[in-house]
């Protein structure tokens, strides 16, 4: 925890601190925009704008493994596709794919996907010359900008809850939030982050050695499904 609240303390500074190290994809009518960022710590992270203001402040990325830390990242290239068409919804997107690399430890891909009124991040992770390392955790946070609620409730007070979830924001709008087909990764939930308001944290399941029957336990590489935030009036 004390982690996390030190990557906000960090994130919420200038992000000129970062300026050199940012990636950003804007929706098909250019009203959404998602920046990908690795910070002076070697953190990634995300935050998103639509309409100029923003929606979702500085949150951490990043898939645990076997013990090591989301840090250390470097921006490596980021690759562009437009106007694509998403087999689900059927709504269109643009999509941009950050590779981060972690010296002697891996290559985290980012996915992001910007709509024209929502976000959907995916992560993928693979580590050269393991014999076999186990996901423990995703530390995808999603930092809101103003109070939120959920049936009533504010965020910080959530103490874990499955997706989909709607989010209400002060505003009036709402944010949705769901995952993508889990087919082999374990069951996602979100949870409020402790003495940081505002933020939920996704919870992956943890992974034990020895249980052959949890299928994300892949050996050297491993990917989430996508987490898709649709804004809402």
């Amino acid at each position: 925890m004390k982690k996390i609240a030190l990557f906000i303390a960090v994130a919420m500074l200038s992000q000129m601190a970062v300026a050199q190290s940012l990636k950003t994809i804007v929706s098909p009518r250019e009203n959404l925009e998602v920046t990908i960022f690795v910070n002076n710590w070697g953190v990634p992270g995300y935050y998103v704008m639509m309409a100029g203001d923003t929606l979702i402040a500085d949150s951490q990325l990043g898939l645990k493994y076997s013990g090591s830390e989301a840090t250390g990242h470097v921006v490596d290239k980021a690759n562009y596709r437009w106007m694509q068409t998403d087999s689900t919804s059927n709504k269109i997107y643009n999509e941009m794919v950050v590779t981060l690399n972690q010296p002697y430890k891996g290559v985290l891909k980012v996915y992001a996907r910007a709509y024209d009124n929502a976000v959907a991040i995916k992560q993928s992770y693979k580590v050269d010359a393991a014999e076999k390392v186990f996901l423990q955790d995703d530390n995808t946070c999603i930092t809101f900008v103003e109070p939120a609620m959920v049936n009533d409730v504010p965020v910080d007070s959530l103490k874990e809850i499955s997706m989909p979830v709607d989010f209400k924001l002060n505003s009036g709008k709402s944010l949705s939030v769901s995952c993508g087909i889990q087919e082999a990764y374990p069951q996602m939930s979100l949870i409020s982050v402790e003495s940081i308001p505002n933020m939920v944290k996704v919870n992956l399941k943890p992974m034990y050695e020895g249980n052959d029957n949890i299928k994300s336990v892949q050996p050297a590489s491993f990917e989430s499904p996508y987490i898709y935030m649709e804004i809402k009036e």
